[in-house]
């Protein structure tokens, strides 16, 4: 029987080719333009690797410091180490707490071979806990390294087959950094920019680079971020009143000046549009989703769902003669909804394709901001990103319901009249 009805909606959609493609396309596009907004913003937010732990970290980007008594102005700037070590890395409750640099242009070269400009960050030994990182040879550098300030570099799989044609067999080698010779402690996978905590293509321990002398205002500003990696999230409230009391407590130390966290420590997605010293509303930022969300579903469907509306009132005297040779209304219906769950799953599988397509091709405009702009990574998108199955299914019935009622409402009305009066309705 289902057979049959798949026939038959093969052929009404052939019979009029013109209103059955811009249905189609229409479908297609309404769910290619949710899809990007949706990759999009899964690219920023989602857990994904190195950064598979965004769901439990809490961020430090940066924070004021001001005379003390003062309620505002001062210095917004990142922390130094001092600041990170006594406010952040002296946390009992989180699992790891790690600080790390902005990513900086570094010169890499062999002693007599290759020669490229890199991203480089300085960080401590506990990134490589609160961030995932695949080794691909090696190992992270050893807190005995950290510690004794050994010249130790990790780097991306990119930069090794640069510098030594492979990534397997290059721990243990030499290389120069800015002309100072270090050793390749191991070889990560290549990071995406997306990442933007995490990546770099050389990671080197910060005790051998410039941070720890890199400060000004006091001593209390630097150019260190803070990562918190929380057990739960639930262990947001109880991590945030830790970090106060340490705020206060280092304060309290200081003769003139003091740190203040600017609402900080944030959630991922709260860190993702802070803007110094601004908090963002989070909710707003929400509703404008959604807002688009709704945009992009309900106006293309709208249109599609009059076009349908239309055509099926075009079949009202088909309709008419089936019932007159024993169709049942139930099975008219049947035929409707097969008909356009077939539209709707092409539709369907075309505006996913079109999303992965769009994603590709606008990758620059979609994923490019300032922050990147001078790095030398790629904004490379994992399958985990690209496919948001409960995104994709709740758009997809939304079209599905759409086009069945705008064709189903005129089927029942059909089906419900006396075979004359169907058979001779006119448009």
């Amino acid at each position: 029987m289902f057979r049959q009805y798949f026939l038959q909606s093969l052929y009404h959609l052939r019979e009029n080719p013109v209103i059955t493609w811009v249905s189609l396309l229409g479908t297609a596009l309404s769910i290619c333009m949710i899809m990007v907004v949706v990759i999009t913003l899964r690219a920023r937010t989602a857990d994904c690797a190195p950064e598979v732990n965004r769901s439990r970290t809490l961020y430090v980007p940066n924070m004021t410091a001001r005379p003390k008594g003062a309620t505002d102005g001062g210095m917004n700037s990142r922390m130094s180490v001092q600041t990170g070590r006594e406010c952040f890395k002296a946390l009992t409750t989180p699992e790891a707490v790690t600080l790390y640099a902005d990513v900086e242009k570094v010169r890499v070269s062999l002693p007599a071979g290759q020669k490229l400009t890199a991203d480089m960050r300085q960080v401590d030994t506990d990134f490589w806990r609160v961030f995932q990182f695949r080794f691909l040879d090696g190992k992270p550098f050893s807190e005995a390294d950290f510690q004794s300030a050994l010249p130790r570099v990790v780097m991306a799989a990119n930069v090794a087959r640069r510098l030594f044609g492979q990534t397997d067999g290059v721990a243990g080698r030499h290389l120069l950094l800015n002309h100072v010779d270090y050793q390749v402690a191991g070889v990560v996978a290549d990071v995406s920019m997306l990442a933007a905590d995490s990546y770099a293509q050389l990671w080197i321990p910060y005790t051998c680079g410039t941070a720890e002398a890199n400060t000004w205002g006091y001593n209390l500003m630097g150019p260190m971020h803070a990562a918190i990696l929380a057990r739960s999230a639930a262990d947001f409230p109880a991590i945030r009143e830790e970090c106060e009391r340490l705020r206060q407590r280092y304060n309290d130390a200081q003769p003139d000046y003091g740190v203040f966290y600017l609402g900080q420590p944030d959630t991922h997605f709260t860190h993702l549009y802070r803007t110094w010293a601004e908090t963002p509303d989070t909710q707003s930022v929400v509703l404008r989703y959604v807002a688009v969300f709704l945009i992009l579903l309900i106006v293309p469907a709208i249109n599609l769902s009059g076009m349908t509306h239309s055509r099926m009132r075009r079949r009202m005297a088909e309709i008419g003669v089936r019932k007159a040779f024993g169709a049942t209304g139930g099975e008219l219906l049947r035929q409707v909804f097969v008909e356009n769950l077939l539209l709707t799953v092409l539709a369907g599988l075309l505006g996913l394709g079109l999303s992965y397509a769009a994603t590709f091709l606008l990758n620059g405009f979609l994923f490019g901001t300032s922050a990147n702009a001078y790095m030398s990574g790629e904004t490379t998108l994992t399958a985990g990103q690209l496919l948001s199955p409960w995104i994709f299914l709740a758009a997809f019935l939304f079209c599905l319901v759409m086009n069945v009622l705008s064709s189903g409402i005129p089927a029942w009305r059909a089906s419900r009249m006396n075979i004359v009066e169907a058979i001779n309705q006119k448009e």
